[in-house]
């Protein structure tokens, strides 16, 4: 089970198996807070891709999941998906951390249909 989150609202706790699966450094965050969480850099979209998402989201969503799910396919991003569906195997949930404000209309929810998995959402 996947659990999204915003970073900002996240509280470590013993035996927590977190993911952070955004490709830049989260602002504001301590170094103390990230130590306990694990980024996937590799799982997220290219610098490239998300420029030209965010040049119009609205207009280029649709766009951005089908060339996301491409990236996806490459050899590097394949075995970070391995690893995240390898912890959610062993750990039962994991819980993936975000900075975007919408994760329902970000990289996020496009990295939840390409697994087949549902996302629980949390404020």
């Amino acid at each position: 089970m996947f659990t999204v989150q915003r970073i900002y609202r996240y509280l470590p706790a013993d035996g927590q198996t977190a993911v952070f699966i955004d490709r830049l450094y989260p602002r504001g965050v301590t170094k103390k807070k990230f130590a306990s969480v694990l980024w996937l850099k590799d799982i997220t979209p290219s610098a490239t891709l998300r420029r030209w998402y965010h040049e119009n989201p609205e207009q280029n969503f649709d766009g951005f999941v089908t060339r996301y799910h491409e990236e996806l396919q490459g050899e590097v991003q394949q075995r970070a998906v391995a690893r995240l569906l390898q912890l959610e195997k062993q750990n039962g949930r994991v819980w993936l951390l975000t900075a975007v404000k919408n994760p329902q209309r970000s990289h996020v929810s496009a990295l939840a249909q390409f697994l087949g998995a549902v996302f629980e959402y949390r404020e």
